[in-house]
């Protein structure tokens, strides 16, 4: 729960406090209840977490002498529903970034002049476009607001829900989340030239549900950049208002590895159409806060799922990029040349011990396969007790998810830890050469099943 839902439940249990102990509440508990709820309306608006709390809240208001055991019974019964609720879908606050640098954020619209946009057929003029964010080192002199976790709920809510399997409802309070980053803050000088990370989302997924993983980089120095892959995305949002929806579903199709192998290479030029920007920011073609900060020899590439498969493929096919991380990635549509030749440059694997609950159960062999043939500095860690979300900032929203989606049963907030720290410790190893304590053993992870070559 957030700071203002403890008042509210502050008045609530000094109300039943009263209404136990005297019989019937005095005139100053309701007009305590009544500020409480009101404050908590103005500072945080309503939300459906809370309303058996304002429901209770109104009750205990009403309530005009004590009622007997079985008015009692109720109440206690609705306090306890209305503490629990909120605290099983609550307002999250995201994990300290612990690096020594505030967290920037910039939220830019591309368009690849270049590219027709193939999931459009009906519209021949439709260019390649994105939304992407930029996660930076900056300085926060002002103590600007932090930025909300997402924007455009309304659109969003019934798409997240999609992709999750459950009520769109559940997802109305998104927008209430804030992150650790600050909108168009200055960039921190002393942290460059800053390192650059591009993350890939998964299918169905959006760049923000790695907002922990960027903002971890962030604040020790990189240049996070994440990007909507259209229409492949839950969805995107563009500034007039356009919503490319999610039009990659193929579930059950039994050609559906050719399909995102036709796929993926649409995915690899979005993300080398990231690194062309990349290169007019730094050469000052672009004008932007990050003119001149960027390290353009020292570009790593991680993704999720799909977006693990796309990070292999354009590292592989990109000499621009000097190092890959795949998170649990789904690496059926990879080339079979590439499973065989392997990946020349740094590369690192984590993933759930099995796919078998999945249609891609030969995924970990797959992987398994590219490890061993990779020529370069080659990690391939399996976390234990992980399952597909665990990879991402899914666990850190409820408790319960592991009921509800691919959630395994390691501790959530522990989850999101590993990866996070696992990532940054691989690519400050190969992009910044330092020694890493996960990557050589030195420390032992109990989760971590560790293979190195």
């Amino acid at each position: 729960m957030i700071k203002v839902d403890f008042l509210l439940f502050g008045v609530i249990i000094w109300g039943i406090y009263s209404y136990y102990v005297f019989a019937r509440l005095k005139r100053n508990n309701r007009i305590a209840l009544i500020g409480g709820i009101t404050l908590h309306i103005l500072f945080n608006g309503a939300r459906w977490q809370l309303f058996p709390a304002y429901f209770l809240s109104v009750t205990l208001i009403l309530l005009n002498k004590n009622s007997g055991k079985t008015v009692k019974y109720l109440i206690s019964t609705a306090f306890c529903f209305s503490f629990v609720l909120p605290n099983i879908v609550p307002i999250i606050s995201f994990p300290d970034p612990e690096g020594p640098h505030e967290t920037g954020s910039l939220i830019h619209h591309w368009v690849d002049e270049g590219r027709e946009e193939w999931f459009t057929p009906e519209n021949n003029n439709d260019k390649r476009q994105f939304m992407v964010q930029i996660w930076y080192p900056g300085i926060n002199q002002e103590k600007s607001e932090r930025l909300p976790f997402l924007d455009n709920l309304n659109a969003r809510a019934k798409t997240i829900a999609a992709a999750g399997s459950f009520p769109s409802f559940l997802a109305m309070h998104l927008d209430l989340i804030k992150t650790n980053s600050s909108l168009n803050i200055q960039p921190d000088p002393t942290a460059g030239p800053m390192p650059i990370l591009i993350i890939s989302h998964g299918i169905t997924g959006m760049r923000q549900l790695h907002t922990s993983l960027a903002e971890r980089f962030a604040s020790n120095g990189y240049a996070v950049f994440a990007l909507d892959h259209t229409y492949d995305a839950n969805i995107s949002v563009f500034p007039d208002g356009f919503i490319a929806d999610y039009r990659s579903e193929i579930t059950g199709n039994p050609d559906s590895v050719n399909i995102r192998r036709r796929q993926i290479n649409t995915r690899v030029s979005d993300l080398r159409f990231i690194m062309d920007q990349l290169e007019q920011i730094q050469s000052g073609s672009i004008r932007h806060p990050l003119n001149g900060y960027l390290d353009l020899d020292r570009i790593g590439i991680t993704g999720h799922s799909f977006g693990g498969s796309t990070a292999a493929l354009t590292g592989n096919n990109d000499k621009r990029v000097k190092a890959v991380s795949v998170i649990d990635g789904w690496m059926n549509p990879l080339p079979d040349d590439l499973i065989r030749k392997g990946i020349d440059l740094p590369y690192l694997y984590m993933g759930r011990p099995s796919w078998t609950d999945s249609d891609y159960p030969s995924s970990p062999s797959i992987s398994e396969d590219l490890h061993k043939n990779n020529t370069g500095p080659s990690h391939h860690i399996i976390i234990k007790e992980t399952r597909h979300l665990n990879f991402c900032d899914a666990p850190l929203f409820t408790p319960i998810g592991k009921y509800l989606v691919e959630i395994g049963d390691i501790n959530r907030k522990r989850s999101v830890a590993l990866v996070n720290q696992l990532s940054l410790e691989f690519f400050d190893k190969y992009l910044r050469l330092k020694p890493s304590e996960l990557l050589s053993g030195s420390v032992v992870i109990s989760e971590f099943i560790i293979s190195n070559k």
